[in-house]
């Protein structure tokens, strides 16, 4: 479904993407995982067009990305923010059909496809025209959720999408993905920094340090065969504060 060969890409005359090849299968969720500053999120960037690489190929949908037909691959992607980016001004409705208004669909296509999501997502329609800012944070990244599979994307991009979310809702929202990831069946690429998120939403986890993958593979795999010492000390790192209190608490 997407093929990265030998990508490297520079800031500032700082390479933070390392020649690095990457193949993600079709109706997998593949996670991108690794310390502050190890270029998962430029690389997700680089995937979806965003960000172009300096040297190496990308193929997205078995096209290799041009400046030609990058503007209709896009239409057939899902890509979802941080913090939702959702427009301030208009209604969750708005925001969600944006797109499919702009590409003149069917007005009741549209109002159909919204029902159909609502339910998929456990948004109340009653939602809908509130805005932003009238919305708890798991709420806006339903909406943000929504809108990215408005178009019935082939594949979905995900730049931590539960990072700004608290314990409980993130849980939620967590289990929730999980589920529509299932049933929908799409191919899917997220970042994330939570090795426990990773795990639970994940059927393949990259491994990222310093612009380079560590190790490619599933989290029984990562824990059992290691690649590297660092996937270790990475994985134990996560675990240590939980150790820890448990520790305390015997």
């Amino acid at each position: 479904m997407i093929q990265l060969d030998q990508i490297s890409k520079s800031f500032g005359g700082q390479e933070v993407i390392h020649d690095l090849s990457l193949e993600i299968p079709e109706e997998k969720t593949v996670v991108l995982i690794g310390p502050s500053g190890c270029g998962k999120s430029t690389l997700l960037r680089l995937m979806i067009g965003i960000l172009w690489p300096d040297k190496g190929r990308i193929s997205l949908l078995r096209k290799e990305l041009t400046s030609q037909n990058i503007e209709s691959l896009r239409q057939q992607v899902g890509f979802v923010l941080q913090d939702g980016g959702l427009f301030p001004h208009l209604t969750a409705a708005q925001n969600i059909c944006l797109m499919a208004k702009y590409l003149q669909r069917d007005p009741a296509w549209i109002q159909s496809r919204l029902a159909e999501l609502c339910a998929l997502s456990r948004l109340s329609l009653d939602l809908l025209e509130r805005y932003p800012r009238q919305l708890s944070g798991g709420q806006v990244q339903r909406v943000a959720l929504m809108r990215a599979l408005m178009l019935d994307p082939q594949v979905l991009f995900l730049d931590e999408p539960l990072g700004a979310l608290d314990p409980l809702h993130r849980v939620s929202l967590q289990d929730d993905m999980k589920s529509i990831f299932s049933e929908l069946k799409k191919t899917v690429i997220m970042v994330t920094h939570d090795m426990g998120e990773a795990a639970s939403l994940a059927d393949l986890i990259v491994i990222m340090r310093e612009g380079r993958i560590v190790q490619y593979d599933n989290m029984a795999t990562l824990v059992t065969q290691p690649a590297d010492p660092f996937v270790v000390e990475f994985i134990n790192a996560q675990r240590k504060p939980w150790q820890h209190l448990e520790d305390q608490i015997r």
